[in-house]
């Protein structure tokens, strides 16, 4: 079950639906990385194995479905579906 959430009350393993604005995206050697600000707080999603993803750029507004995880402190979501608002 997919439930609306913001960064701040988002836990671990439930699958999660967060809209927020993208503060930054970069390219690493794993694949892209961005940040999601929601205005609660800041999630870390990234794409493994894409270098670029058309649309998702600083500033862009952004909804991300997936599993929420803590990776290095930092919630972190591996692979998310999107929609671009």
């Amino acid at each position: 079950m997919t439930r609306d959430t913001t960064v701040a009350a988002a836990g671990e393993r439930p699958i999660s639906r967060v809209n927020g604005n993208l503060a930054s995206v970069r390219s690493r050697p794993a694949g892209l990385e961005a940040e999601l600000d929601d205005g609660s707080g800041v999630l870390r999603l990234v794409w493994m194995g894409q270098r670029r993803i058309t649309g998702i750029e600083p500033g862009r507004g952004l909804v991300v479905e997936g599993r929420v995880g803590i990776q290095r402190g930092r919630k972190t979501m591996y692979n998310p579906r999107y929609r671009l608002t």
